[in-house]
């Protein structure tokens, strides 16, 4: 019997030390890095609304890590939220004032918010840097500015610069072609929008882009294919209902 009470009393303890016992800590860093990753994940699919929380979260647990900041930052600017996008990378910036992608991304939300003159500092600032190891961003937002200026010739020469330093900057290719065609140099924006598509097969804009060039230097039977080709990546959206119209004109 005295074993029996014994051995009831030791179950009973050891019951209540396992209620006492504390629950092992989370590292904060540790569980910031996963909602980062989570983030990350998110913005690379393009779902920059789900990419908030979980950038808005790492940089919670962890505000003293500028890359959240700049990570949440780009989510914000994706999401068109650009005051509160300025603010993320102008605090990425406080924290290591030599953390120059975050410089650029913040011209890029200067930019985006109509402040070029403020977003044309910013840019030659970053290109200052000589340890800057992806300049193509800036020169890419310069164009930027000054196609929003109506500069074309100095917008050609900064993309052009871009994809000096990235051969295979898809969006450079694209927006040169553009200003090419805005010029009527149609070779010229046809072999642009012919490297956009190769580098982005899948990428229904370029692939229209390319056949309104077709259309413009009158190679309509190019044209057509690349309408066609349009059709073939998305059935809606605006590329769509603009390959079908121009493929009912092509016809006539």
């Amino acid at each position: 019997m005295k074993i029996l009470r014994l051995f009831l009393w030791m179950a009973v303890l050891a019951v209540f030390l396992v209620g006492c016992a504390k629950k092992p800590k989370v590292d904060p860093r540790r569980s910031a890095q996963t909602h980062y990753q989570l983030g990350l994940a998110y913005f690379n699919n393009a779902s920059y609304q789900q990419a908030l929380p979980e950038f808005a979260k790492a940089v919670e647990l962890v505000p003293s890590d500028p890359v959240y900041h700049d990570a949440l930052g780009m989510a914000f600017m994706f999401n068109r939220q650009l005051d509160a996008a300025i603010s993320e990378f102008q605090e990425a910036i406080r924290i290591d004032p030599k953390f120059v992608e975050a410089k650029n991304n913040l011209a890029s939300a200067y930019l985006l918010n109509g402040d070029l003159e403020v977003a044309r500092a910013t840019l030659e600032e970053v290109l200052k840097d000589p340890f800057y190891a992806t300049p193509q961003f800036a020169y890419f937002n310069l164009a930027r500015i000054f196609e929003r200026e109506g500069k074309i010739d100095d917008a050609i020469r900064e993309y052009r610069r871009a994809l000096d330093i990235d051969r295979d900057y898809v969006d450079a290719h694209n927006n040169l072609g553009r200003l090419y065609l805005q010029q009527g140099k149609n070779d010229l924006a046809i072999e642009e929008f012919t490297e956009a598509t190769r580098l982005r097969p899948r990428v229904a804009l370029y692939q229209r882009n390319l056949g309104v060039a077709y259309v413009q230097a009158g190679e309509t039977k190019k044209a057509r294919m690349s309408f066609q080709r349009v059709l073939e990546l998305e059935r809606d959206g605006p590329s769509a209902e603009y390959a079908r119209r121009m493929l009912e004109e092509l016809k006539q």
